[in-house]
């Protein structure tokens, strides 16, 4: 899990900043509750190019936008016995095109607790 932005500026401040109260490497760990590695990353970064942002990332960028994902979330909450293949047949109505495997990793990402409905067979005249 990257580093929150203000916990970067932290590090510096800590340890560079004129006004700050100049600590050691570990000091400044010890008060972000990280390693040293990370805190000697981060300043070196800062003295290179005085920016703290995240790097672009290697890899396929995600189908769906942050609107799409809450889009399926809420049709899992309003609907909690659909299935992720009758979410994606919604979604398509709406002109959202996903694949059912897309839908499973959104709502896992979302922590969404779906259910698949229980199936029991009918009472018979026997059984009663």
């Amino acid at each position: 899990m990257p580093l929150p932005i203000h916990v970067r500026y932290e590090i510096v401040f800590l340890s560079n900043h004129p006004k700050g109260p100049q600590q050691s490497h570990m000091d400044v760990a010890k008060a972000v509750h990280c390693n040293i590695s990370t805190v000697k990353y981060w300043l070196n970064r800062w003295t290179q190019s005085k920016d703290l942002t995240h790097s672009t990332r290697s890899g396929r960028p995600r189908v769906t936008t942050e609107k799409q994902d809450q889009q399926i979330t809420s049709l899992a909450k309003e609907q909690p016995f659909f299935t992720a293949q009758d979410i994606t047949n919604q979604l398509e109505w709406r002109a959202v095109i996903v694949s059912k495997r897309t839908v499973c990793r959104r709502l896992n990402e979302a922590d969404a607790r779906y259910r698949r409905s229980m199936s029991k067979s009918l009472l018979t005249e026997h059984h009663r």
